[in-house]
Parts: structure tokens; C-alpha cells; sequence
């Protein structure tokens, strides 16, 4: 999983006042270097409605969205970090919101490797340390190093 990032996909400080804002600005950013098509904001937000992505740990929100394989062109994760948290709906209740503070968008071509993806996505964004620092930093580089640091169990 760890190939699927890349300092050209670290986005910070990203202006957007709801999660829809966020979307189009992302999709707009992805397509235009070449990882989604046309279909992809559409997905998301319908994905979304259904299955939210918001997930609330200690200290920070974190949200995953992603949508169908046929709207990726290559395999990615996007980090995005928001310049003021974002409302999104909780994983496990659709109608509770938690603020945002950072997203990882995940693009994958082949829907069965969708579930270990996300498994590792997880326990990265449990690393405390790890999200509080990418929250903290603001060299894109570093961003990708921490994360090539992790190990995953």
C-alpha cells in the first residue's frame, strides 16, 4: 500500500466550506493529473450518501472516501489536508457529523484489493503520533517519509 502514495498527491491547506466543495475540488485535482475520469465526483458523493467514510479517533477526525474502480485510471492515495475541518458523517451512524481534519482519498483499479487497502489505512491513520505530525508538517516530502516509516503489522 505504501507505493500508492506519492508527494504528488499530498495536498494542504485545501479551502472548501462542506464535503461536496472538497470533493470537486479533489476530483477536479485528480483528473486533471490523470488518476480519475469523469465519472469520479459523481461517485464519490453518492458513495458517500450511503456509506460515509468520517471516522473519529482521540485527538482528530479522518474521513476516506472513495468510489468504483471504473472511475480510477491509476491506483493512488490521496492525502488532504482541509485548511479548517470538515463536516462529514460518521462511518457507523449516518446521521452523526464529526469535523474533519484530514482525508484519504483512495483510488483502486481492482475493487479485491479494496478491503486490505483499507485495513492498512487504518491502522496507519490509528498512529497518533504519525496523524498528529502530518497535521503539524507542512513539507509535502516529509509527509510521504513518515508514512514510508511505518510498519504494518
Amino acid at each position: 500500500m505504501k507505493n500508492l502514495f506519492n508527494k504528488e498527491l499530498v495536498f494542504l491547506d485545501i479551502e472548501s466550506s462542506n464535503e461536496n466543495e472538497l470533493f470537486e475540488v479533489m476530483a477536479d485535482k485528480l483528473k486533471n493529473k490523470g488518476f480519475v475520469n469523469e465519472k469520479y465526483l459523481d461517485g464519490l458523493i453518492k458513495r458517500e450518501k450511503v456509506f460515509p467514510t468520517g471516522l473519529q479517533l482521540k485527538n482528530y477526525g479522518v474521513s476516506i472516501p472513495h468510489t468504483d474502480p471504473e472511475t480510477v485510471k491509476k491506483d493512488f492515495i490521496a492525502i488532504v489536508r482541509p485548511r479548517s475541518p470538515i463536516m462529514f458523517c460518521l462511518m457507523e451512524d449516518n446521521d452523526k457529523k464529526i469535523p474533519v481534519d484530514l482525508c484519504f482519498f483512495i483510488g483502486l483499479r481492482d475493487g479485491k484489493k479494496s478491503p486490505v487497502a483499507l485495513m492498512e489505512l487504518i491502522s496507519l491513520i490509528q498512529n497518533h503520533k504519525l496523524i498528529l505530525s502530518i497535521l503539524n508538517e507542512n513539507n509535502r516530502e516529509k509527509i510521504i517519509e513518515k508514512i514510508q516509516e511505518v510498519r504494518f503489522t
